[in-house]
């Protein structure tokens, strides 16, 4: 087993996959260094280990939208820019973290860059008009007022991320991200490969020391 070593308490292990992606998931590794620096002025409330979870979060999704493939009917309008929407508020460096390395890596989606946007909960109707104007990633932070079917109602393209096992598994979000015994796992439902678009790379199945896929594949769902 091949193991990035980010700090002395949080890891990225890999297995063995293709070429492409082992050398994407190694690239996080620097990714995170650039990001400490520009997150340091995070919130002095939260925790270097809440700030270094978030940071391999903001990696981890950038690297799952690079692996996801939308069709034309769930991407913008010709000249406008896909969008990443994170909902909620957070003092855990997540934003900024997120912030830097879109705009580090250059994302794309469908080879135009992406835009990140932040709204509050006291932000709630601005956010809601953004969401049915098209995005293609909402982020619902813990303590977002908002809920997966809400998300689902307004957008149909989009790809809702949230925390917790249970975002997946009883709430209906497509990726969640779960820290236990200082590690960071992506809680992935199975949907997100099955369906036509948005559609998550099936390679990224093969990562199991880092995603669990719900409902297991070969089960009913």
């Amino acid at each position: 087993m091949l193991s990035i070593i980010v700090s002395t308490s949080v890891q990225l292990p890999l297995i063995a996959m293709s070429s492409k992606i082992r050398f994407v998931f190694l690239l996080v590794h620097f990714l995170l260094l650039f990001a400490y620096g520009a997150s340091a002025e995070s919130s002095s409330t939260a925790s270097e280990r809440d700030r270094r979870t978030a940071r391999i979060q903001a990696a981890y999704l950038t690297h799952l939208v690079k692996f996801t493939y939308w069709q034309e009917s769930h991407l913008p309008e010709a000249g406008e820019a896909p969008k990443i929407i994170i909902l909620g508020e957070e003092g855990k460096g997540f934003v900024e973290s997120l912030k830097f390395i879109v705009g580090q890596s250059a994302l794309r989606i469908d080879d135009r860059l992406v835009e990140l946007h932040h709204f509050t909960n006291q932000e709630r109707v601005e956010a809601e008009k953004v969401i049915k104007g098209g995005c293609q990633v909402v982020y619902l932070l813990k303590n977002s007022t908002f809920s997966v079917p809400e998300i689902k109602s307004l957008t149909f393209q989009a790809v809702v991320f949230g925390e917790e096992r249970k975002f997946v598994a009883e709430s209906g979000g497509d990726v969640s991200f779960v820290t236990a015994r200082n590690r960071v796992k992506l809680v992935v439902s199975a949907k997100y490969f099955r369906r036509t678009s948005p559609k998550l790379s099936s390679k990224l199945a093969n990562l199991k020391s880092v995603v669990e896929i719900y409902p297991p594949f070969g089960t009913d769902s």
